[in-house]
């Protein structure tokens, strides 16, 4: 079933829809506005434009970062998982 969430950014309200079943849209929106709220302290006196796209880079940035630590965890877990197989597969082949 869609939702639909207003968002409230740089003085506009915007209403999106989605249908997403593993991403709250209504969370999405607030985490947004958290990020735009914690720039503009920062530096007060953006012009909205400029807020907005430091937003973006922001958010892209988190993004990125989240996933290179993603990778790197399932790489670590891959490399790992092996080494257990091969500890596994050397044990029972003792054995037999």
């Amino acid at each position: 079933m869609a939702q639909i969430v207003r968002l409230k950014f740089l003085g506009n309200i915007y209403e999106l829809k989605g249908d997403d079943q593993e991403v709250d849209l209504q969370e999405v929106a607030s985490y947004i506005e958290e990020r735009a709220e914690e720039i503009e302290k920062a530096k007060p006196g953006l012009p909205p434009n400029k807020l907005m796209v430091l937003t973006v880079m922001s958010l892209g940035r988190e993004l990125l970062l989240a996933q290179n630590r993603l990778k790197a965890l399932e790489e670590g877990l891959s490399r790992e998982g092996q080494k257990l197989l091969e500890k596994i597969n050397s044990s029972l082949g003792e054995k037999i």
